[in-house]
């Protein structure tokens, strides 16, 4: 959607669940955030999302492992 403005809140820095994830997780929690359209829904495959948030990584394999890992911690913090 263009023209669409998505805004950060600094009070997301002072939540504790966010606060405990690894710089990965926060990447890709910030980016989905992004990615999301007006009610929330994102094409979350592994591999689209490691497209999409860690395009700049060396090793693709190490960043879709890595996306997979990510997406665990962040459905186990709800």
């Amino acid at each position: 959607m263009p023209g669409r403005i998505r805004t950060i809140k600094p009070e997301l820095l002072e939540d504790d669940r966010t606060a405990s994830l690894d710089d990965a997780a926060w990447r890709l929690f910030v980016s989905a955030l992004l990615l999301a359209d007006d009610y929330g829904n994102l094409r979350a495959t592994p591999a689209l999302l490691n497209a999409s948030v860690f395009w700049a990584v060396q090793d693709p394999r190490e960043a879709l492992a890595r996306v997979e890992r990510s997406i665990g911690t962040l459905a186990e913090l709800g």
